[in-house]
């Protein structure tokens, strides 16, 4: 394999290559699961629970020490987003963020949900065991094939009920689309309905400021796109829109005071109050490490790094037999995942079969469609990609008499 040179985004791929030590060990395409750690990140965490072990927990020993860098780390993720960190409550992931704004709304039977046809389970889930609960209407929007048709869609969606809540994922997981949120967000605030959105899959990929989506709420994680060991996430809620939903779970990190005896308390009046920790604050710290490790590589290089990746994997599939492509072409419509089929081959088989010959990690798809999603994080080679079109060739060859 060549030694890599800075590429046109700017980026210095050798070095960086250089800081994936995992990289070593296989072709990585999963990133979107779960990320391989960059080695500075990596050595903060480590460096965080050595103290612990050599100090003791800091919080309890050495308050005044922990308790501001708590806050500075905080600051730093908000940085990241350009939002405040008073809009920022500390949460196990998006399930958690969101299982958070449905529990604090008041929902009637007819009620409505809009949703997409391509969510997960942290959004998907949630929503039907509320239907079960609650008799609320989920409602789902089909994917479009233009941005224009998906807002007509959703405006179609939340027009024809009463519709409370539209939740959608920035960037689908299985699929790979990326919506127009910030016109679809806009139109729901213009009908007076709340939105919230699943930030997995563009947060640390995609360079945005958070406002601008205009969302109310948004969940965000660390293990993905962020490039921070697992797992840690957060709950971002719109200053404005901080009183619009209630306190579910008022636990023990929530209150800005309780009294024991007079058994009164107050909540803080940020998003802290729907914290009901505790977490591991090594994993919080790294968060905030990865945040300045992604700042200093520059978002728009790696944004525009992503997207010769992706394009260059689109093209190539276009050329490869059988091959059909589920992702959008327009990289204008998608992100840093491509999900595509092979014909003759199911997803696993296909998945453990460049496993096997070629050492390429990558996802088999688990819903709705039979292929494979691949993760391309910027620091992956052009050859790289280059060599999963030429494995994905001569499979398809034997294909039919696979």
């Amino acid at each position: 394999m060549s030694t890599p040179q800075t590429d046109g985004q700017g980026i210095n791929l050798h070095a960086i290559r250089a800081q994936f030590p995992a990289l070593a060990n296989y072709v990585w395409f999963q990133n979107g699961g779960v990320s391989i750690t960059p080695e500075p990140v990596a050595r903060e965490h480590i460096r965080l629970m050595e103290e612990l072990l050599v100090r003791g927990p800091l919080h309890v020993i050495y308050p005044e020490e922990e308790y501001p860098r708590r806050r500075r780390s905080m600051e730093t993720i908000a940085r990241f987003f350009d939002v405040s960190a008073d809009e920022l409550a500390l949460m196990r992931g998006v399930s958690e963020g969101f299982q958070t704004v449905l529990r604090g709304m008041d929902w009637q039977p007819g009620d409505r949900i809009v949703i997409s046809a391509d969510e997960e389970a942290a959004l998907l889930l949630p929503c039907l065991h509320l239907r079960d609960l609650s008799g609320v209407e989920i409602v789902k929007v089909p994917l479009s094939d233009t941005p224009e048709e998906a807002v007509a869609a959703t405006v179609q969606a939340m027009d024809g009920g009463r519709t409370r809540l539209l939740a959608l994922s920035h960037v689908t997981t299985d699929l790979g689309y990326r919506f127009p949120v910030e016109a679809q967000c806009h139109a729901a605030r213009e009908r007076g309905i709340s939105s919230f959105l699943d930030l997995a899959h563009s947060c640390g990929v995609v360079p945005y400021r958070l406002r601008d989506l205009q969302c109310d709420y948004a969940g965000l994680l660390s293990y993905k796109w962020m490039m921070s060991p697992y797992a840690a996430g957060a709950l971002w809620v719109r200053s404005e829109m901080l009183d619009t939903i209630r306190v579910t779970y008022a636990g023990g990190r929530g209150e800005k005071w309780l009294d024991f005896n007079a058994n009164t308390y107050e909540l803080h009046a940020s998003a802290e109050r729907f914290q009901f920790g505790p977490w591991s604050w090594p994993l919080v710290h790294a968060w905030a490490c990865a945040c300045d490790w992604l700042t200093e590589i520059g978002p728009e290089a790696i944004w525009d790094r992503v997207g010769s990746l992706t394009t260059r994997l689109k093209q190539g599939l276009a050329q490869v037999e059988g091959a059909e492509l589920f992702t959008p072409t327009a990289f204008q419509e998608s992100a840093a995942l491509v999900s595509f089929g092979l014909a003759g081959w199911t997803g696993a088989d296909l998945a453990n079969a460049l496993r096997d010959r070629w050492n390429i990690v990558i996802k088999p798809l688990p819903h709705s469609h039979e292929g494979l999603r691949a993760s391309l994080p910027f620091y992956l080679l052009e050859e790289e990609v280059d060599l999963l079109l030429t494995a994905l060739t001569k499979l398809s060859a034997e294909g039919a008499t696979h």
